[in-house]
């Protein structure tokens, strides 16, 4: 009787492994919900082993990055995750990065967690994006990452260097999957929602009440000064971006300020959608070239890597509209795994408040495709490297030869 072939498994087996699967996302997404509470999930799998380490390719930037590795031992090589930021001073040591990126690597995960400046600083810049090759070229070169099986998970305005990096050969080409939650996709219409409240996008409009707390608009003029021409106001105009950061109701006399700085000083102290585009004209032509550098919706049709784009109706910072649009113009990949879901506040699950009618209208159909993602990590985690495929394949290729016939 021939050997039967070890890529087909027998009904037991296949059935031992549907139940870990489900088991395993099943354990995550409670896990989400349950926060730093002891639960099961946590026990049964353990301590995930945290390093610091440095990039260190010649002619390339040094990269900081952290790297969760399993607490369980398992078979190499690896499938990996390379978790990024998006606007946090902590970056990398974020609590709610390393809370998720220990939940990952309790699942099986290998998770890299990068250090991103330009976002630490509130910045957007293309040197995210050369940091992020430089982390994945990194992460790609270990001996125990299977090469073939290295996914992305990006957060809020941290999302836009991945999807630009997605358009590059050199990141599209390492990347086997991209997860991107409350992404930017019009840098221009995510800057009018974070400052006004207002949103215009993928059929979609309206505006909703601006947060009293969490507002970051002055920290990402500070972090964004790059686009004004040096003045010698530039230093009292950064003392009063700090006094502003550190109580936005502080007085100020703008008229000292030279003009590009009263210009974009004006743009983001505005909140009135209706007066945001009076006020951007004048800023337009330093804003237009770098927000159109680094706005996804000019290179999504060049992206060809599976998505999986999750978005909260509840999230202050980008409007969900920006990854419903995005979902529709990524034409040329796979037809994204979309989740616009109730039970988040920007990037953090949120389940206070409940009713019976909002359970039943918003929180369980929000779980149910939260599960569809949780079930696309465990999916992506259990895929076989495509080499070691090939290789069993000809290894169970049946003998032939001359002398046989």
């Amino acid at each position: 009787m021939p050997d039967a072939n070890p890529l087909t498994l027998a009904p037991t087996a296949a059935r031992r492994h549907w139940f870990r699967d489900v088991g395993l996302a099943a354990g995550f997404l409670y896990d989400c919900v349950a926060g730093e509470r002891q639960t099961l999930f946590k026990r049964l799998t353990g301590q995930p082993v945290v390093t610091s380490h440095v990039t260190t390719e010649p002619g390339r930037q040094p990269v900081a990055y952290d790297l969760y590795v399993p607490p369980r031992e398992r078979r190499a090589p690896r499938a990996a995750l390379v978790l990024t930021h998006g606007f946090t001073e902590e970056g990398a040591s974020d609590s709610r990065l390393q809370a998720l990126a220990r939940r990952l690597a309790r699942m099986g995960w290998l998770v890299m967690v990068p250090q991103l400046p330009q976002m630490r600083r509130y910045r957007l810049g293309i040197e995210d994006i050369e940091d992020l090759e430089t982390a994945m070229r990194a992460l790609a070169a270990r001996a125990d990452v299977a090469g073939a099986r290295v996914g992305v998970l990006a957060f809020s305005f941290g999302a836009a260097p991945v999807l630009f990096g997605l358009a590059h050969e050199a990141i599209r080409t390492r990347t086997s999957f991209a997860l991107v939650f409350g992404s930017c996709f019009d840098v221009r219409h995510a800057m009018k929602y974070m400052l006004t409240g207002a949103y215009d996008q993928a059929g979609l409009s309206g505006q909703v009440p601006l947060e009293a707390a969490g507002d970051v608009r002055w920290r990402f003029l500070k972090g964004n000064l790059h686009l004004l021409p040096d003045s010698p106001t530039r230093e009292h105009f950064l003392r009063m971006l700090d006094a502003r950061i550190a109580d936005p109701s502080v007085l100020v006399d703008p008229t000292v300020f030279s003009e590009p700085e009263r210009e974009l000083f004006a743009l983001i102290e505005n909140r009135d959608p209706d007066r945001f585009e009076s006020l951007y004209a004048p800023a337009a032509p330093r804003l237009d070239p770098w927000i159109r550098s680094l706005s996804p919706v000019t290179v999504a049709s060049q992206i060809t890597t599976p998505l999986v784009i999750i978005h909260s109706v509840a999230d202050r910072k980008t409007h969900y509209s920006e990854s419903l649009a995005l979902s529709r113009a990524v034409t040329n990949a796979p037809p994204p795994v979309l989740a616009i879901v109730h039970v988040f506040s920007h990037v953090e699950i949120s389940l206070r408040g409940l009713s019976f009618a909002s359970l039943a209208r918003e929180i369980l159909p929000s779980l149910r495709l939260m599960w569809t993602v949780a079930v696309r990590l465990v999916t992506e985690l259990r895929a076989p490297d495509q080499e070691a495929v090939a290789l069993q394949e000809r290894q169970c290729e049946p003998f032939t030869s001359n002398e046989a016939e």
